[in-house]
């Protein structure tokens, strides 16, 4: 079976966030490796979004307790929580510029190909769709 891994921006110096060091300082490394999980967990759904009431899903697959989810997502910060689902800004933010950069690399492919077939007129043009 295949695994599939995505991309999410990570900074290197994300522990000296001030939010970061308070939940690090109350909850430790537990805190701190809990969060990351959460944010790769959002990574992964939907429009980056987790419903709230998959939180007693994802303490039991993660073997944690609800409430240190709980207070990991309310207590600090970091998630934004409406009224079905939370989410991090932060992380939807990033992955926003990754599609950019994606997405311009896409077409700059596209028309690099174009004018690489336009000057070379004994390569047969393939069909591109633009």
């Amino acid at each position: 079976m295949e695994k599939q891994s995505y991309y999410f921006s990570h900074d290197s110096n994300a522990r000296n966030d001030v939010k970061i060091i308070k939940l690090r300082r109350q909850l430790g490394l537990e805190g701190y490796g809990l969060y990351w999980c959460l944010i790769e967990m959002l990574r992964d759904a939907p429009e980056n979004k987790l419903p709230i009431d998959a939180i007693d899903d994802i303490a039991f697959s993660l073997n944690i307790s609800k409430e240190k989810i709980e207070t990991v997502i309310n207590n600090y910060g970091l998630f934004t929580v409406d009224q079905c689902n939370f989410f991090s800004q932060r992380l939807i933010r990033s992955m926003e510029q990754y599609k950019e950069i994606k997405l311009k690399l896409s077409e700059g492919g596209k028309k690099g190909m174009i004018a690489r077939y336009k000057k070379d007129t004994t390569k047969t043009k393939p069909e591109v769709v633009l």
